[in-house]
C-alpha cells in the first residue's frame, strides 16, 4: 500500500506531467483530509485539483483526491471591497489503511486571491458518496494556502 501511495503521490508532483507554462500552485490543506494539495489551470474558468493526505476521522487513514473545478472570478466581495471567487467541481477520492474505500466527491468552495495572484487562501466543503468499501455519506472541510509558480 506504500508503494501505491509513494508512486501516486510522485506522479502528481512531477513537471513531467503539467506543463510549465500554465499556472500551477501547491500548498497545504487543514480540516479534513490535512496534507498537501495543488491546483492546475487549464484556462482561465477551468482547474483541476489535488490533494494527498491524512483523514482524520475515527482511525488516521491515507487520502487522496481529486477534483474537476469550473471557477468564478470576483463572485462575492467581503466587505464591499476584497474580492473572493468561488468554484465549484466534481471528482473522485480514496481513503486506505486496512481496506480501500473510494468516493465521488462534490467540492464548493471560496477564494482569496493575494494582490499579486503568486499566493491564495481557499476554504472548502466537499460531500462524498462513498460507493465501494464503505457505502455512505460524509462531509470534508478544509482550509488551506497555495503558491504559484
Amino acid at each position: 500500500m506504500k508503494i501505491i501511495f509513494t508512486l501516486i503521490f510522485s506522479l502528481f508532483f512531477s513537471t513531467k506531467i503539467f506543463a510549465v507554462s500554465k499556472p500551477m500552485g501547491l500548498g497545504v490543506m487543514l480540516g479534513n483530509p490535512t496534507g498537501l494539495n495543488g491546483k492546475y489551470w487549464l484556462n482561465s474558468k477551468h482547474a483541476i485539483d489535488a490533494g494527498v493526505g491524512i483523514s482524520l476521522g475515527h482511525n488516521w487513514e491515507g487520502s487522496l483526491h481529486s477534483d474537476y473545478l469550473w471557477n468564478k472570478e470576483n463572485a462575492f466581495y467581503f466587505k464591499e471591497v476584497t474580492p473572493l471567487d468561488l468554484y465549484y467541481g466534481l471528482g473522485g477520492r480514496m481513503e486506505f489503511s486496512d481496506s480501500i474505500e473510494l468516493g465521488l466527491r462534490a467540492p464548493i468552495g471560496l477564494v482569496w486571491k493575494m494582490e499579486e495572484k503568486k499566493a491564495e487562501f481557499f476554504s472548502e466543503v466537499a460531500p462524498i458518496f462513498d460507493f465501494l468499501g464503505k457505502v455512505g455519506i460524509e462531509m470534508s472541510l478544509a482550509i488551506g494556502a497555495r503558491y504559484y509558480f
